[in-house]
C-alpha cells in the first residue's frame, strides 16, 4: 500500500504542475485570455477520466496493477505536448476572417491538452474507487502531492524551461507507473520509456526544445523568424525575450534598440542606446526625444520639477525611460521599482553600459519589488510618483482579459499615492480609458477629505488618425497655476523629430472646454451617467479592480462626450471586437463556457446517461451527486478569489498563485487525515467540518482588508506567512467534505463514488466560470459569501443525504445479523468481494495467492 500512496503522490505532483506550467505557456505562445482554459481544461480532463473508469473499464475493483497503463499514458501525453503545441497551427489573429478552420484547429489544441488530465483522472479515480477505506490517506497523498506540484514551478522554471519541465513531470508519471507495477519486467519497460523520454529532445530538436509563437504579437514573432533574438528567458513572472530592432528611419540619431518582449510579445519594453551625457540629451531634446524615450510623455512630470532636486518613485522601471527622464532633469533621489527579476538583471547587467548606466547612477535605487507593497513599508514623501502603462500580462499575475486585477489603478490605490506625495507632489498615470483613471482618483481625493478636484489635474493627448491608448494624466496636490499650466503647455507643443502633437483635454482652468463632464470629478458618479454610458466607468476598488472591464455591449461604440466616452477608449472596445464579432476581452470566459457545457454533454452527461453501469440504481442518488457538484463548485471559487484577494497582500503574482494553491493543497490534506479526530470516526460530527468552514470563512471575510493593509509594509516572507496563516484554517476544514461523501457512498456500488468524482471534476469546471461572472458583478467580498453560502448547502445536502443512508440500513436490519451490518457500513467493497467469491476462476486465483502465502 505504500507504494501506491508514493504514486499518487507523483501523479497528483506532476499533474498540478503541468498544469500551472501550461497557463504559463499559454501567456507566451498565444494569449493570457486563453490561459483561464487551461484551469477549466483541466479539471474537465480529470472528470473525464473518472467518467471513463466506470463506464468502459472492466474491473470491478481496480487492483495496483491496474493503474500503470494509465500513468504510462499519462506520460506519454506529456511528453508529446511540446510537439503538438508547434505543429497544431491555432491562432487567436486569424480567427477573424478564418472562423471555420481556426474552430477545428482550437478543438484539436483543446483535446491535446485534455489528454494528460484525462489519465491523471482516470489513475486517480481508480485509486480512490479501489481503496475507499483508505481515502484520509490517499487524499493526504493526493492533495500534498499537488500541492508540492505547485511550490516547485518557481525555482523550475527559469532553470529548465517549460520544454524541459515537461520532461521532468513526463519522468514522473513513468516513476508513479513503476510504484504501480507488480513485476519485474513491467518495472525494466517502464526504465525502457524513461530512457526515451530522455532521448526524444536530442532527436526532435528545436522542433521539441523551443515552443514557437502562434501569433505575431508586437512583431515579436517576425523579429525573432528573422534572427534578431539575443536573449530569452522564462521569468518566474514573465517570460523575457530580448530582440535587436535596427533604426527604424534615416536619422543619425536613430541608432535602433533592443526591444523586450514580454510573454511573446503581450507587452514591450526597450533598451534604448544611451552613452550616459545627460547635458548633451538634454540640449539636444527635440531632435533626440523620439530615439531615446517610448515619447515625450515619460518626461512630463520630471521636466514639470526640473532642476529642483525632486525626489522620484518609478513603479514599474522597466527598459529605464522614466528613470532616464528623472535623471536627465536633476532628480536628487529616484527609487525605481520593478517586479520582472530578469528586467533588473539585464538593466544592471548585461546591457547596463548599453543604456548609459543610468541603473548604477548613484541617485538610483533600483530593487525588485511591487508598487503596493513599497509604498505601504515606505516612509518616504515624493515629488513625483510616476506610472507608465505598468500592467503584467501574465495569467498568474493577472488573472485573463477582463478580470485582469489592476491593483496599481484602485481607488485605494490612489489614496497610498496621495499620502507619500509631499504637498506639492505629482503623480503621472499613462494609461487607457484615462476617463475612468479619473472618476477612480477622484473617489480617493474625497476618500482623503479633500474637494475641488478638478482644479488639481490635467490630461494630454495626442492629436492625429491614431487614439492615444497612453493618455498623460497628472495629478498635483496643490491646484495648477496658470503658470505651471502654460509651462505644461510648452512642453507638450515644442517641436520634435519624429514626435507627435499633444493637446491640453483637460484644463484645470477652464473646465467649459475640457471634455469630461463635472461628474468625473465629484467623487462619485451619478447612477443615470453609469446606466446611460456605453462602457463600464464605474470606480475601481481593490474589492473589483477590474479597471479592463470597459466592455457593456458588443455593439461598436462612439465617442460621446455627453457621458464621457473619448475616441480612445471607444478604439480600445472596438478593436477587441475581433472580426467584427468576436470580443477578445471576454474570450476566455465565452470559451470556459461553451467548454463547459460541449463538452460536458458530450464527455460526461451523455455517457453517463446511455452506459448501462452509470444507471446501475443507488439509493441516494440526487442528493449525493447534488452535494459532490456543490463541494466542487464551492472549492473552485474560494480558490480562485484566494488568488485574488492575497495577491494584493503578498504583491508578486507568482508567489501569490503558489502560496494559496499550495497550503490550500496540505491544509485540505491535513484536515483529511484528522477528520476522524474532528467528526469522530463514524463521523457522528460531521457538522463541525461545514460549521469550521463557515467560521474560518467569515473571520478571512471580516479581517482581510484590514490586515492586508497593515501587513503589505513588511518583507515577502512575512506577508507570505500571513496569507498562509490566514488560508491555511479554512483550508484545514476544506479538507473533510470530499472524504466524507466517499464514506457515505462506499456501501454503494463502485460506479456511484466515480458519479460522484465526474460532477465534483464538471462543477469545478463550471465554478471558475461563475466565479469570474460573480467578481466582475458583485466584487470579492459578495462573492466570498456566496461560497460560503455554497458550503452551507453543501452541509445540508450531507445531512441529508446521511440520513437516508442511515433510514436504507435501518430497513435492513432485520435481514442482516449486526456482524453484517457492520460489513456492509464500515468494510469497503464487501459486496464486490462477495460477488467475486461465488466466481470460481476468482476463487482459485485467491486460493493460490493463499497457497503462496502460506
Amino acid at each position: 500500500m505504500r507504494r501506491t500512496y508514493i504514486g499518487l503522490f507523483l501523479i497528483s505532483w506532476a499533474t498540478l504542475l503541468v498544469e500551472v506550467l501550461l497557463t504559463r505557456v499559454f501567456d507566451v505562445i498565444l494569449s493570457p485570455h486563453l490561459s483561464f482554459m487551461v484551469i477549466t481544461c483541466a479539471m474537465f480532463g480529470l472528470a473525464v477520466g473518472g467518467l471513463f473508469d466506470m463506464v468502459w473499464s472492466p474491473v470491478d475493483e481496480p487492483s495496483r496493477h491496474s493503474l500503470v497503463v494509465p500513468a504510462a499514458a499519462f506520460a506519454a501525453s506529456v511528453c508529446m505536448l511540446p510537439l503538438l503545441l508547434n505543429v497544431i497551427p491555432f491562432s487567436i489573429e486569424n480567427i477573424g476572417h478564418q472562423p471555420f478552420a481556426q474552430v477545428l484547429w482550437f478543438l484539436l489544441l483543446y483535446l491535446v491538452l485534455l489528454l494528460p488530465f484525462f489519465f491523471a483522472g482516470l489513475t486517480i479515480c481508480r485509486i480512490f474507487s479501489g481503496r475507499p477505506q483508505d481515502i484520509r490517506r490517499l487524499y493526504f497523498a493526493d492533495l500534498s502531492g499537488a500541492a508540492i506540484g505547485t511550490a516547485v514551478l518557481t525555482p523550475l522554471l527559469p532553470r529548465l524551461g517549460p520544454e524541459r519541465l515537461m520532461i521532468v513531470t513526463a519522468l514522473a508519471g513513468l516513476a508513479a507507473a513503476a510504484c504501480f507495477s507488480g513485476t519485474g519486467a513491467q518495472r525494466r519497460r517502464l526504465a525502457m520509456a524513461a530512457l526515451i523520454v530522455l532521448l526524444v529532445p536530442l532527436g526532435a530538436g528545436p522542433r521539441y526544445l523551443t515552443l514557437r509563437l502562434h501569433d505575431n504579437k508586437r512583431d515579436a514573432l517576425a523579429a525573432i523568424a528573422r534572427g534578431q533574438l539575443e536573449f530569452s528567458r522564462w521569468d518566474p513572472v514573465s517570460q523575457i525575450s530580448v530582440v535587436t530592432q535596427p533604426p527604424l528611419t534615416d536619422s543619425a540619431d536613430d541608432r535602433g534598440r533592443k526591444h523586450v518582449a514580454y510573454d511573446g510579445g503581450t507587452q514591450s519594453s526597450d533598451f534604448f542606446p544611451f552613452d550616459g551625457d545627460f547635458a548633451s540629451l538634454r540640449r539636444d531634446l527635440p531632435r533626440r526625444v523620439a530615439f531615446q524615450f517610448w515619447r515625450r510623455a515619460v518626461l512630463a512630470s520630471h521636466y514639470l520639477k526640473r532642476d529642483s532636486g525632486h525626489r522620484a518613485l518609478i513603479i514599474g522601471s522597466a527598459g529605464g525611460q522614466e528613470t532616464k527622464a528623472a535623471l536627465l532633469f536633476g532628480a536628487s533621489h529616484i527609487d525605481a521599482i520593478e517586479m520582472v527579476p530578469t528586467m533588473v538583471e539585464l538593466g544592471t547587467g548585461r546591457y547596463a553600459a548599453y543604456i548609459g548606466g543610468i541603473f548604477r547612477h548613484p541617485a538610483v535605487d533600483v530593487r525588485v519589488g511591487e508598487g503596493r507593497s513599497f509604498l505601504r513599508a515606505s516612509t518616504q514623501a515624493y515629488d513625483v510618483i510616476q506610472v507608465f502603462s505598468n500592467y503584467t500580462s501574465s495569467s498568474i499575475a493577472a488573472g485573463s482579459g477582463a478580470l485582469a486585477p489592476a491593483y496599481l489603478q484602485t481607488r485605494e490605490a490612489f489614496v497610498e499615492y496621495y499620502s507619500h506625495l509631499r504637498p506639492d507632489g505629482i503623480v503621472q498615470i499613462n494609461h487607457v480609458a484615462y476617463p475612468r483613471t479619473i472618476a477612480t482618483a477622484a473617489a480617493a481625493w474625497q476618500t482623503t477629505g479633500r474637494d475641488q478636484f478638478r482644479s488639481h489635474v490635467m490630461v494630454f493627448e495626442t492629436q492625429g488618425p491614431d487614439p492615444d491608448y497612453l493618455p498623460t494624466v497628472l495629478i498635483k496636490m496643490t491646484p495648477w497655476t496658470p503658470a505651471e499650466v502654460d509651462d505644461a503647455r510648452w512642453f507638450f507643443a515644442f517641436p520634435a523629430v519624429h514626435e507627435m502633437t499633444y493637446a491640453l483635454v483637460e484644463n484645470p482652468l477652464d473646465p467649459v472646454h475640457s471634455f469630461l463632464p463635472g461628474s468625473y470629478y465629484a467623487g462619485a458618479l451619478p447612477g443615470a451617467l453609469l446606466a446611460a454610458a456605453p462602457f463600464n466607468a464605474a470606480v475601481v476598488t481593490d474589492d473589483r479592480p477590474f479597471f479592463h472591464f470597459l466592455r457593456r455591449s458588443l455593439h461598436h461604440v462612439s465617442a460621446d462626450q455627453s457621458v464621457g466616452l473619448n475616441a480612445a477608449t471607444a478604439a480600445v472596445l472596438n478593436a477587441q471586437m475581433r472580426g467584427g464579432w468576436l470580443p477578445m476581452d471576454w474570450v476566455h470566459l465565452l470559451v470556459a463556457s461553451a467548454a463547459s457545457v460541449v463538452y460536458g454533454l458530450a464527455f460526461l452527461l451523455a455517457p453517463l446517461g446511455l452506459s448501462r453501469t452509470a444507471r446501475e440504481p443507488w439509493d441516494g442518488r440526487g442528493a449525493a451527486l447534488a452535494y459532490f457538484s456543490l463541494l466542487g463548485l464551492g472549492f473552485i471559487t474560494v480558490e480562485l478569489l484566494f488568488i485574488q484577494l492575497f495577491m494584493k497582500l503578498i504583491g508578486y503574482p507568482l508567489y501569490a498563485i503558489t502560496t494559496v494553491i499550495a497550503v490550500m493543497l496540505i491544509g485540505a490534506a491535513c484536515g483529511s487525515m484528522c477528520s476522524d479526530t474532528i467528526v469522530g470516526r463514524d463521523a457522528s460530527r460531521w457538522y463541525m467540518a461545514f460549521a469550521g468552514i463557515l467560521a474560518t470563512g467569515l473571520c478571512i471575510w471580516a479581517s482581510c482588508p484590514g490586515v492586508s493593509a497593515h501587513f503589505m509594509r513588511n518583507g515577502l516572507g512575512l506577508r507570505i506567512f500571513i496569507a498562509g496563516s490566514m488560508i491555511a484554517p479554512m483550508a484545514f476544514f476544506m479538507g473533510m467534505p470530499f472524504p466524507l461523501g466517499i464514506l457515505t457512498l462506499r456501501s454503494k456500488p463502485r460506479a456511484a463514488i466515480v458519479w460522484a468524482w465526474s460532477m465534483n471534476g464538471l462543477c469545478t469546471t463550471i465554478g471558475g466560470v461563475t466565479t469570474a461572472l460573480c467578481s466582475l458583478s458583485f466584487g470579492f467580498r459578495t462573492t466570498m459569501l456566496v461560497a460560503l453560502g455554497v458550503y452551507v448547502l453543501a452541509g445540508v445536502t450531507f445531512g441529508l443525504l446521511r440520513q437516508q443512508s442511515a433510514q436504507i440500513v435501518k430497513s435492513a436490519e432485520p435481514l442482516l445479523p449486526s456482524s453484517r451490518v457492520c460489513n456492509l457500513l464500515f468494510l469497503p467493497q464487501a459486496r464486490v468481494v462477495a460477488n467475486k467469491a461465488r466466481q470460481p476462476h476468482d476463487a482459485r486465483e485467491h486460493a493460490g495467492d493463499a497457497q503462496g502465502a502460506t
